[in-house]
């Protein structure tokens, strides 16, 4: 297995992590900061294996967004449980991992957009995204005050980030 994907699937048992020590804020921060750490490391680390000619398959493009969603969702459940903030701040938070399970579904469902390549590639906003529901979630343990108005720019974020991703996908269907 690629250093990279192994990086990647972190974040996979760190969102349980999250969960069992959610109640914990300073704990919480240290396994967020273990997951953003990954999470940034993946792409590096795959990128400098590309560039060194490691023939071994990546799968990023599927499986980074993957376990992004799969953390985030751990990680509101364990806000949750832990601290019971309005249910709609934590669906404001994850709203671009609503957003996209949603396009994805659309995407599975109309047999002319399967026939193109769904595009879940990084950009500046879903990484401004992904920052922001970091902050959002270190702002409920130890700043609940601040934490509604983080959730709004999570969901603003995410919300034109996943039409950046289906403008690519319109661009491809009309070729």
């Amino acid at each position: 297995m690629p250093l990279a994907d192994f990086l990647t699937l972190t974040r996979i048992p760190l969102g349980g992590v999250f969960v069992v020590l959610a109640a914990r804020p300073i704990a919480a921060l240290v396994v967020l900061a273990a997951a953003g750490l990954s999470d940034v490391l993946d792409g590096w680390v795959a990128r400098r294996q590309r560039g060194a000619g490691d023939a071994r398959p990546h799968r990023g493009d599927w499986l980074d967004p993957l376990c992004d969603k799969l953390f985030m969702g751990a990680v509101m459940v364990g806000l949750y449980l832990a601290h019971r903030p309005p249910a709609i701040w934590l669906l404001l938070t994850i709203s671009r991992e609503l957003l996209q399970l949603a396009s994805l579904a659309v995407y599975k469902a109309v047999p002319r957009l399967r026939r193109v390549r769904y595009d879940y590639s990084a950009n500046a906003l879903g990484k401004a995204t992904t920052i922001a529901q970091f902050l959002t979630t270190a702002a409920f343990l130890v700043q609940p005050a601040v934490a509604p108005a983080l959730a709004a720019t999570s969901a603003v974020l995410g919300g034109v980030a996943v039409a950046v991703y289906i403008a690519r996908l319109s661009g491809l269907a009309g070729e």
